[in-house]
């Protein structure tokens, strides 16, 4: 009996040994393993999207904020352009008005015209013009003169003008300025007032600034020096 029973034991450890008892559990535990990293590629998809788009919206922002910092400092050159140019023609005219008319020179306004693109202290970027129109030195009481400035930013005409009339009642000056014509307002004269920006800005010629008459304090006559109501 017991010799007999050994041989089976044998057998019985022999198949225990040929098939572990992990293997008898499950058969599928040989295909347990590291599973492939199938929810780990979306997720490094997901953080490289999100990575360009964060470059994406810093370069496009910071494009943007240098597109619009070069545009307010090409309004603000642009600005003190305008009023410069104003300003000048202002100071010429007082000096001219003050004058008997046959010494009066129209020469004067052209040169100072010039002047400012040669000046880089106004010209800067180097692509300013500033040139006289038609205007008039002769009418006794009135100084007026049209004149465009233009740059790579916009091209502006004005029309600027000096009064000073003597009366028993003393004298009595007026000076001002007007837009004519404007790329910064579209074709054609003017009909709003230009912005300049910094709280600046030009009213557009009025149309009764070109009726006939005397010249007066009250208003300037733009028709009597000649200068055109809209672009030749």
């Amino acid at each position: 009996m017991t010799g007999a029973t050994e041989p089976g034991k044998r057998v019985g450890l022999a198949s225990e040994i040929a098939n572990p008892p992990g293997n008898v559990e499950s058969g599928s535990a040989g295909f347990r393993g590291p599973l492939p990293p199938v929810a780990a590629r979306p997720r490094r998809l997901w953080w490289l999207v999100t990575v360009l788009a964060v470059c994406a919206s810093l370069i496009l922002g910071g494009s943007i904020e240098h597109a619009v910092d070069q545009r307010n400092a090409a309004r603000g050159l642009y600005q003190m352009q305008v009023l410069t140019t104003a300003s000048r023609l202002f100071n010429e005219e007082q000096r001219e008005i003050a004058l008997p008319v046959a010494q009066r020179s129209a020469d004067a306004f052209s040169d100072l015209a010039e002047s400012m693109g040669a000046d880089m202290g106004v010209n800067r970027s180097g692509t300013l013009q500033v040139s006289l129109g038609a205007g008039s030195a002769a009418p006794p009481a009135q100084i007026a003169f049209s004149v465009t400035v233009a740059s790579s930013y916009a091209s502006t005409t004005l029309a600027v003008w000096y009064i000073r009339v003597i009366s028993h009642g003393g004298i009595t000056d007026n000076e001002g300025a007007c837009v004519l014509w404007s790329t910064l307002l579209g074709p054609g004269r003017a009909t709003t007032s230009l912005d300049l920006g910094g709280g600046e800005e030009l009213q557009p010629c009025s149309s009764g600034w070109w009726s006939p008459g005397p010249v007066d304090a009250t208003q300037p006559r733009l028709g009597l020096a000649g200068i055109p109501r809209s672009p030749g």
